[in-house]
């Protein structure tokens, strides 16, 4: 086993590290993405563009057809890295990635056949566009491999705690997705070629990361067959996740499109707008969830009681970081609005962006009991829980649009979240046997929170809003110091502040 694969730190400081590079590695493709869109739409022509957007959005969805196999390796590698029973990681990952070859080249199978009518009928894609379109769309079915197997390495790298070299690759790859256009179409706007680039980009991409992965268990230098017996341990897994991840998006959307059948398009642009705003919030709890999985995973195959200490630890991290920015929203929200779009927007919108804010907040807090209880090898409970909420959500949301309008719907929005939380939270506590019970502080500390976020929204004066927040602020610090910060923390904490 290589170093590399030992070489993850256990402090607190490298947790805070990796989070970091996961959230440059999703934060600086954004940015570039921002600035590339501009001069590539204005180069492309808008139909050309609008066509590259769909082939984006496909290459993402078709990521799903990893069948949970990148994060089933992540798990699996996480619990063999520290230990001296680590031969078979290689056998591991040669079998998923036979399953994942497998399952890309089905995909791009997929691709190729539905092509041409998807072109033509689906997208209802221009007649002087199609032969282009079509073209582009054959190269996205090579694509369709490279990044399913890359999304297996990337796991591969996750187990090994590789953050930092994983984002340094990524960063430059994502942003080549917005760049290698943008190069291509200043000689020509083909579809074909901006294709080709991309397909070149995600080329390169699954080299870096094979070398990477090579680098942290040499053993793949050596190619094995794949071992059908670990074919129903690693699609067990992937499988309950991949119920998740279906699910998932599914109620994310789905109170958009019934906004837009039982209200009207207005009502969705008033309560999507405010959404997909707060909901960026997540971009922090999902940076450290990704880093927490492989440890939560190997602590727990190790029955480590730190494990439960650092699920506590990190729920209460979140929280500390996130209610100072959420508390400003719930206090501000029409003014905010107001001044970005307008007193009549914000007059529709403001009590849904408060709703809002308060349920990302809890499902911030969520994501960590949602990754410890995958890392103890039981995303079925989490499936089974999706499964048990899509129905009753479904029914919520209908009347309450019934009722309250949109407001009614970012109401249940978020008692749906609340209550995924609270389960996932016992479901944790049931998980490992050895856990620690919930910090009472800490509860308490949330219980007051939820107060505070119900006060605030009701103040009318802004002065007194803006005193709650700055008290609300200086308490969670506080808090954050003391649950977050070992002994030795604070010492160098207070060291560097003097």
């Amino acid at each position: 086993m290589n170093a590399a694969g030992k070489s993850s730190n256990e402090t607190g400081s490298s947790l805070v590290g990796n989070t970091v590079w996961n959230l440059a590695g999703s934060i600086v493709p954004l940015a570039v993405g921002l600035l590339a869109v501009p001069p590539l739409l204005g180069a492309m022509g808008i139909e050309r563009f609008g066509i590259l957007t769909l082939l984006w959005m496909l290459t993402g969805y078709f990521g799903f057809l990893d069948f949970g196999l990148g994060r089933a390796l992540t798990k699996l590698v996480a619990e063999r890295a520290a230990s001296a029973d680590g031969g078979d990681s290689g056998r591991i990952v040669w079998t998923a990635m036979a399953l994942m070859s497998a399952f890309g080249a089905l995909g791009a199978l997929v691709v190729v056949l539905a092509a041409d009518p998807l072109v033509r009928v689906v997208l209802n894609v221009p007649a002087d566009l199609r032969a282009e379109a079509t073209g582009a769309m054959w190269f996205l079915a090579l694509s369709v491999p490279l990044t399913i197997v890359g999304a297996g390495l990337r796991g591969v790298m996750d187990g090994f705690h590789l953050f930092r070299l994983a984002n340094l690759i990524r960063m430059p790859l994502a942003a080549a997705i917005f760049l290698a256009p943008l190069a291509v179409s200043l000689f020509t706007p083909s579809l074909v070629a901006v294709s080709a680039s991309l397909f070149a980009v995600r080329a390169a991409g699954l080299i870096a990361h094979a070398l990477a992965c090579l680098r942290a268990l040499p053993a793949l230098a050596k190619v094995e067959p794949p071992d059908r017996t670990l074919f129903r341990p690693l699609l067990a897994f992937g499988g309950w996740l991949t119920v998740s991840n279906v699910i998932g998006p599914l109620m994310t959307y789905l109170d958009r499109f019934l906004i837009g059948s039982l209200a009207s398009m207005a009502a969705v642009a008033y309560y999507a707008t405010p959404y997909e705003v707060v909901t960026k919030l997540l971009f922090v709890p999902a940076a450290l969830a990704g880093v927490l999985f492989p440890r939560f995973s190997r602590d727990l195959a190790h029955r480590d009681q730190e494990s439960h200490r650092l699920m506590n630890r990190s729920i209460a991290a979140v929280f500390a970081l996130l209610f100072p920015v959420v508390l400003p929203i719930v206090a501000f929200a029409e003014e905010a609005l107001a001044l970005w779009l307008g007193a009549d927007f914000a007059s529709h919108s403001y009590r849904v962006l408060q709703w809002l804010a308060a349920g990302v907040l809890a499902n911030a807090m969520a994501l960590v009991p949602f990754t410890f209880v995958q890392g103890a090898g039981m995303p079925d409970r989490v499936a089974k829980l999706h499964l048990i909420e899509l129905p009753l959500y479904l029914a919520g949301l209908w009347f309450a649009l019934e009722m309250a309008g949109i407001e009614g719907a970012a109401m249940v929005w978020t008692a749906r979240v609340v209550v995924d939380g609270l389960a996932l939270l016992w479901m944790a506590g049931r998980a490992a046997p050895f856990a620690t019970r919930f910090p009472v502080r800490l509860a308490v500390a949330i219980a007051l929170a939820c107060a505070s976020l119900g006060w605030v929204a009701s103040v009318q004066s802004a002065e007194l809003r803006a005193l709650i927040a700055l008290g609300a602020a200086g308490a969670s610090a506080m808090l954050l110091w003391r649950m977050c910060f070992e002994g030795v923390q604070r010492g160098a904490t207070r060291s560097g502040l003097r």
